[in-house]
């Protein structure tokens, strides 16, 4: 997948700062319209999540992002991929 400047940079950002609003993304990135990266990111198939919201004082909330993150697969010990193996073989 092909992502734009400004969209890699978003990603990035979420990536690094799990947690982060618009506020943080448009403060420290200088992009000045991070929840349209974020849309587009997510119709791109990025599994962008809100895991929240904060509410500075005077202001409407601001939602927190995060990327989920697909849990990491345990290889199985090298004895049950053998006996995995045995009983494929014997099917």
């Amino acid at each position: 997948m092909e992502l734009t400047k400004q969209q890699q940079k978003v990603y990035d950002y979420i990536l690094r700062f799990p947690g982060c609003t618009t506020r943080d993304i448009i403060r420290d990135t200088f992009i000045t319209c991070p929840s349209g990266r974020i849309t587009e990111l997510r119709h791109l198939g990025v599994p962008i999540i809100s895991i929240g919201h904060v509410k500075y004082p005077g202001a409407h909330p601001f939602e927190k992002y995060a990327i989920k993150e697909e849990p990491t697969p345990v290889p199985l010990p090298v004895s049950v991929q053998a006996k995995q193996l045995a009983l494929q073989m014997s099917a």
